[in-house]
C-alpha cells in the first residue's frame, strides 16, 4: 500500500511541475535552437534580421563630404529621421542610422543601405535564456532548473513494468546519458 501512495504523489509532483515548467521549458528550447543556429551561421544576429539595399546617389559638390551632403544622401533614401552619425574614409562615407547604415562609394555614387528589423519575440526569449535580466530572475531560472532535475527524476518512475525504469526505461536514460558524454569524449 506504501509503494502505491508513493507512486501516486510522484505521478501527481511529476504532473504539476511539468505544467508549471512548460513555459519556461518552450523559452529555452526556441530560444535554444535559434542561439545553435546563430552560432553556425545561419542567422547573422539572433535578435535582429538585416536586409540589404542597393541605391545609386548624388555625389558630393568638390568631393566634400560635409554634414549637407550626409542629409542630403540621407534624403534620396529616405532615412533623415534615423540619422545617428558619420564616418568618412579613403574613398567612402558611413552614415549610422539608428538601426543600420548606408555605405556610399564617394568615387561612383553607388551605395547599401543596411537595415536591422528587431526579431522582438526571439529577443525577449534570448533575454531570459541568457539572464540578462539577474536579480530575482535568476532566482526564478534556478527554481525552473530544479523543477527540471525533480521532473527528471520523478518522470523515472512514471511507468511500470517492462516499459518503467527496471525495463525499456533503463535502456533509453543510459542512451539519454550515453549521448552527450559521446559528444564531450568526440569533441574534446
Amino acid at each position: 500500500m506504501q509503494i502505491k501512495k508513493l507512486r501516486r504523489w510522484n505521478n501527481v509532483l511529476h504532473r504539476d511541475i511539468g505544467y508549471l515548467c512548460v513555459g519556461m521549458t518552450l523559452i529555452y528550447a526556441i530560444s535554444g535552437i535559434v542561439l545553435n543556429h546563430f552560432k553556425s551561421g545561419d542567422f547573422q544576429h539572433p535578435d535582429y534580421g538585416k536586409s540589404y539595399k542597393e541605391l545609386k546617389v548624388s555625389l558630393p559638390k568638390d568631393g566634400l563630404v560635409t554634414q549637407t551632403y550626409i542629409f542630403k544622401v540621407l534624403d534620396e533614401v529616405d532615412q533623415k529621421d534615423h540619422y545617428k552619425s558619420y564616418i568618412t574614409g579613403d574613398g567612402y562615407v558611413q552614415i549610422f542610422l539608428t538601426k543600420g547604415f548606408v555605405y556610399v562609394d564617394l568615387n561612383t555614387g553607388e551605395a547599401e543601405m543596411e537595415r536591422k528589423t528587431t526579431r522582438y519575440v526571439i529577443k525577449e526569449m534570448n533575454l531570459l535564456h541568457y539572464n540578462n535580466l539577474k536579480k530575482l530572475y535568476t532566482w526564478f531560472s534556478d527554481l525552473y532548473a530544479v523543477g527540471l532535475i525533480v521532473l527528471a527524476i520523478t518522470g523515472l518512475f512514471v511507468l511500470r513494468g517492462k516499459n518503467g525504469i527496471v525495463g525499456r526505461g533503463a535502456w533509453l536514460t543510459a542512451i539519454g546519458i550515453l549521448i552527450p558524454a559521446l559528444f564531450l569524449l568526440f569533441y574534446m
